[in-house]
């Protein structure tokens, strides 16, 4: 990730009100209020966006919040991110907790602890996390990893491969309230080209390898090949061409 420049610390905070361009620096709290422009790298404690952002540079904040359409040219490093809109980035991105419920966009990886998605993740790089939650679609062009995955498809999703501890895949519910907002998929398919873990249950899911200690391959799935050490399943509507203990 790249660093932020040296800026002038101010100890006060930066508003923009209406439609207004500013400098980048340091700050405590930064609020954006209809359309804005940053030019350079900004530092700041909070930083909100309610309305149109174009920022030229990298971005460092403990709290992220975007309401609205936002854009960052550099790396973003934070604690926090909320997102209930559109939010992309030219560069990597590394925090601890995501909360999307619109659109979060990176041309590069991203790098999390927990990331709770209820909409739509895309990346060119890899998305790597503890705790990875979706409820909507991705398309990941890299390596999707994380200690925990629980994916629930609302649309298509895919990544070049998956890794992690504990990894469900399930097609969504008519049941789940969310369905309000973002509809499902009947036809929802994960697609990956290896998916490895150590205990493994899929849905929907369409991969060349499959590999892990415990696995269970569900309806709706297209597999050629699991490779198992322990627990091989296959459920009824699942289609696994070669299986093998390892």
């Amino acid at each position: 990730m790249g660093n932020l420049k040296k800026g002038k610390l101010t100890k006060g905070n930066l508003s923009i009100t209406g439609s207004s361009s500013v400098s980048g620096g340091m700050y405590d709290r930064v609020n954006i209020v209809g359309e804005g422009n940053i030019n350079g790298d900004l530092e700041c404690s909070r930083f909100k966006c309610i309305g149109t952002l174009d920022m030229d540079g990298h971005l460092k904040s403990n709290h992220i919040s975007v309401v609205g359409t936002c854009s960052f040219s550099g790396d973003v490093q934070a604690e926090a991110i909320k997102v209930s809109g559109t939010l992309t980035i030219g560069g990597d991105v590394k925090l601890k907790q995501l909360h999307c419920s619109g659109t979060f966009e990176t041309r590069g990886s991203l790098y999390g602890e927990q990331l709770d998605l209820k909409g739509q993740l895309n990346t060119q790089g890899d998305c790597e996390a503890e705790v990875f939650r979706a409820r909507g679609m991705f398309d990941i062009r890299g390596l999707l990893n994380a200690g925990q995955l629980d994916i629930k498809l609302y649309q298509d999703c895919q990544a070049n491969e998956i890794g992690g501890e504990k990894i469900r895949i399930r097609k969504a519910s008519l049941l789940n309230p969310f369905n309000v907002f973002f509809k499902p998929s009947f036809h929802a398919i994960l697609s990956a080209s290896v998916i490895e873990g150590d205990d493994i249950y899929l849905e929907q899911t369409k991969a060349k390898i499959v590999r892990g200690n415990h696995v269970i391959i569900g309806p709706g799935c297209d597999i050629e090949l699991v490779e198992y050490k322990e627990h091989f399943e296959q459920m009824k509507g699942a289609a696994v061409k070669q299986n093998r203990k390892i």
